[in-house]
């Protein structure tokens, strides 16, 4: 290697590491930690208590490792700080000022996540970002997300258990969730989606598609076969559970044992995943960069005249990204809060629903049942509140494990939407429900709509409150007669039906 290259590299290894850089990059990710303090304090809450998202932990010193582990070209190269990720800076501040005001957690742990990758991007400049894409874009998997999945999973499942069980000659009967078969009954509960069989694949085969893979296509085959797998699989290990359960009489499958035979099957799965994406491992190449001399010698030619003047002119851009961060901040922290602690007219007794509606930490909430059988409920929540809100996955309009729904239609009530629902149990007993969200003077049936509408009122102070309101009667088989009585209940009965026309 000449002088001049070794001066060249020198320089370079001296940008990386100036005081004034790693300074400024401090300063930054300091900014940004208090920007998303809750929301981060939220992700490591998931963490510690899912099973699902526990691989969380894992994600940012997988992405440390990753790019440690090409450490020598990093200390070869040059810092270009880079306008081109402001943009996208500027627009996951404001997504998360959105998911603020609509309290979307898991929205604004994924704008936390994304600001962090735009910042370093905005940092170490284009080059840098690009070669270092995968652990950038890693660290997407600390966010703990994909819950929603579980419905369409649970089907899923359902789906192909009852094909391999007719496959197989077993006689079977399903009803939504529930697998009957000769020796018993079965239920697809959210346990038995395959969700973290799903999340930890793709952590997984995507981590391992980057380290044994050289070509894109190749690395994008595999995470689909990482996604495919594992949703394959788990409904050969629930079609599994209930062979084993029927060819044993109930014996055995029935309880703890079954989840044990889940996690060997899962380890089995992943096993035969890695040696099949073992058999097309690419070679490994070396980084001409780093041992072709002729690079040097250009990047000396070319490369070493003001470059320190260059750097400091560039690391005045991240200084622009200071206004940005704690203007949002002190937008979030000017949005009023309501405290838990005071409560609106709230009610002392609270009895237990018998469709399993469940709005956990409200503000007031209130369920009755009258002479004929009708329950009703409702619960109402501040906008933003310091716990608990309105919208959210521990929040439902009934017991999933308990019943099946079977069928739901949208009404018109006073010119306003509500939803009408229809299930049954596992012993075939019909209950219905009629439900509707009012954000403010808004009403609707959709939770995305109404999550807007939140975030739209807590930004504009139009209304700081929101409700849930149902009717409930169980017994009735006609569909049309049900609609009926609960819509006069709805209108009359628990709610003041002139109010909803004003």
């Amino acid at each position: 290697m000449n002088i001049a290259a070794k001066k060249v590299i020198s320089m370079q290894t001296m940008q990386v590491t100036n005081k004034r850089f790693l300074a400024l990059l401090t300063c930054l990710v300091s900014a940004w930690a208090l920007v998303y303090f809750d929301a981060l304090l939220g992700m490591e809450a998931i963490w510690s208590t899912s099973d699902t998202f526990a691989h969380g932990y894992f994600i940012l010193p997988i992405s440390l490792w990753l790019v440690w582990r090409d450490k020598d070209y990093l200390l070869q190269s040059r810092v270009r700080p880079t306008w081109l990720a402001l943009p996208f800076l500027m627009g996951s501040l404001f997504f998360w000022l959105f998911a603020y005001a609509a309290d979307i957690n898991v929205l604004g742990q994924l704008s936390a996540v994304s600001s962090l990758i735009c910042l370093l991007w905005l940092m170490i400049g284009n080059k840098l970002a690009w070669r270092y894409k995968f652990p950038l874009a890693y660290l997407l998997f600390a966010v703990p997300m994909g819950e929603n999945l579980i419905p369409w999973l649970q089907d899923v499942t359902a789906w192909f258990t009852v094909f391999f069980l007719k496959l197989n000659g077993i006689p079977v009967y399903v009803d939504g969730l529930y697998i009957q078969i000769p020796t018993g009954m079965f239920e697809v509960a959210v346990a038995c989606s395959g969700i973290r069989y799903l999340i930890a694949s793709l952590a997984v085969g995507t981590l391992f598609g980057y380290l044994t893979y050289n070509k894109l296509y190749k690395q994008v085959l595999f995470f689909c076969f990482a996604m495919f797998l594992p949703i394959l699989a788990n409904g050969i290990r629930a079609y599994g559970i209930v062979a084993i359960a029927y060819y044993s009489d109930m014996e055995y499958a029935t309880g703890a044992d079954h989840l044990i035979y889940g996690w060997l099957f899962f380890g089995l799965v992943i096993m035969l995943m890695f040696w099949i994406g073992g058999l097309f491992a690419d070679k490994i190449l070396v980084d001409e960069e780093l041992t072709d001399k002729a690079t040097l010698n250009e990047l000396a030619n070319n490369e070493a005249k003001n470059t320190v003047i260059k750097a400091n002119k560039m690391l005045l851009l991240p200084l622009l990204t200071f206004p940005l961060l704690f203007f949002t901040l002190l937008i979030l922290k000017a949005i009023p809060v309501l405290q838990l602690s005071e409560p609106v007219n709230a009610t002392t007794q609270i009895k237990k629903s018998s469709w399993g509606i469940h709005f956990e930490h409200a503000f007031d909430s209130r369920l009755t049942m009258d002479n004929s059988g009708i329950e009703k409920f409702s619960a109402v929540y501040g906008n933003k509140q310091n716990k608990g809100e309105l919208i959210s996955w521990a929040n439902v309009t009934h017991d999933h494990d308990r019943w099946t729904e079977v069928a739901s239609k949208t009404l018109m009530l006073a010119g306003k939407p509500a939803m009408l629902v229809h299930m049954r149990d596992i012993n075939g007993r019909p209950r219905s429900y009629l439900y509707q969200y009012k954000i403010g003077d808004f009403y609707t049936v959709s939770n995305n709509k109404a999550k807007l509408m939140q975030a739209w009122n807590s930004l504009s102070r139009q209304s700081d409150y929101s409700e849930i309101r149902a009717v409930s009667l169980a017994g009735i088989s006609d569909l049309t007669h049900v609609e009926k009585v609960l819509s006069k209940a709805f209108l009359t009965q628990l709610f003041n039906g002139s109010n909803l026309e004003q």
